[in-house]
């Protein structure tokens, strides 16, 4: 057999088994229909019930965070402030402040459903992160439709960027195949273009970080429907905010005795949060409640598959 041709048949087969071997899903398009979301669906949209793992127990699959030494991949990426606002181009003074967090809408045969999301600084500019159970529905086994981002909503109104349609979904394959707890997390890509500009410089951006450590002191944000959130209506409309200290046990990030309700699923956790800019360092998000042990839990993320999710999502 020629020599090239030997060359190239091996090339491809390594390519190919680098695409099975992938820790990652191929991202989904999501189905979009730009008239579904009225202002009435949205007031009806049901808070996207909190995974309860209390009563749960691992399955035994293998994740590539127990193996992973993330001193050799020690990333991170410093928040983006605000650059413009929607209506008068540039950002003034008082106008600073990003609303990087939003409320994220999603349905599924006939029934709508509402999580908590946020915009990451990334160089295209147009992703975000959430729960992978507010991505993908394992009841059907499938990703939700009609999935919408509104930054910046607030006390029942939608933000100044208004709907934001998700071009394309993507969430780890070990809770895609496996339904695993502790990789509940997922990002999306926005379908924005603004003056030529994508999503972030409109909204600011968070930073990341991976694997903060102990004792972490963190900023939750949210919509909590129910719950015990102090200093919050807990109505599912408004956006709140919880500041402490997260441990880490059990390959959870925890904090104790705090019980976001539903609607604040994919809420981030950041560390370093700045209230001049309201921004942070993302670390985790809210992603289930222990409710024997009365516990919020918050995924570790893995900084090669977090990294190949970003990637997928903007090839």
């Amino acid at each position: 057999m020629n020599k090239k041709i030997i060359f190239y048949f091996l090339t491809a087969l390594v390519v190919l088994i680098f695409k099975i071997d992938s820790s990652h899903s191929i991202p989904t398009i999501s189905k979009y229909d730009e008239n579904y979301w009225t202002s009435e669906k949205m007031k009806k949209a049901k808070p996207l019930t909190t995974k309860n793992i209390g009563f749960r127990t691992r399955s035994g699959v293998e994740t590539i965070k127990k193996t992973t030494d993330s001193s050799k991949d020690t990333k991170s990426m410093q928040p983006l402030e605000r650059k413009y606002d929607a209506k008068t181009g540039a950002a003034t003074a008082d106008q600073v402040k990003a609303i990087a967090v939003g409320k994220l809408f999603m349905s599924k045969n006939g029934e709508d459903f509402v999580c908590t999301a946020s915009v990451i600084n990334t160089d295209d500019g147009n992703i975000g992160v959430t729960a992978a159970h507010c991505l993908y529905d394992h009841n059907t086994q499938s990703y939700f439709d009609n999935v919408m981002f509104s930054p910046g909503y607030d006390n029942g109104q939608p933000g100044p960027l208004g709907k934001i349609p998700i071009a394309k979904m993507v969430v780890t394959n070990e809770f895609l195949n496996h339904n695993d707890d502790e990789f509940d997390w997922g990002m999306m890509l926005f379908n924005f273009n603004m003056q030529g500009l994508p999503l972030k410089y409109f909204t600011g951006a968070l930073g990341w970080i991976f694997q903060p450590g102990n004792n972490v002191p963190t900023t939750i944000q949210g919509y909590p429907d129910g719950g015990n959130l102090p200093n919050c209506p807990n109505n599912g409309r408004t956006l709140c905010m919880w500041q402490g200290v997260t441990i880490l046990e059990d390959d959870f990030y925890i904090v104790h005795d705090l019980n976001l309700g539903e609607g604040a699923s994919g809420g981030p956790l950041m560390t370093n949060y700045d209230p001049n800019v309201n921004l942070g360092l993302l670390y985790s998000n809210y992603a289930s409640f222990d409710d024997l042990n009365d516990q919020l839990l918050g995924p570790i993320y893995d900084p090669i598959e977090f990294q190949a999710l970003i990637g997928e999502l903007t090839l």
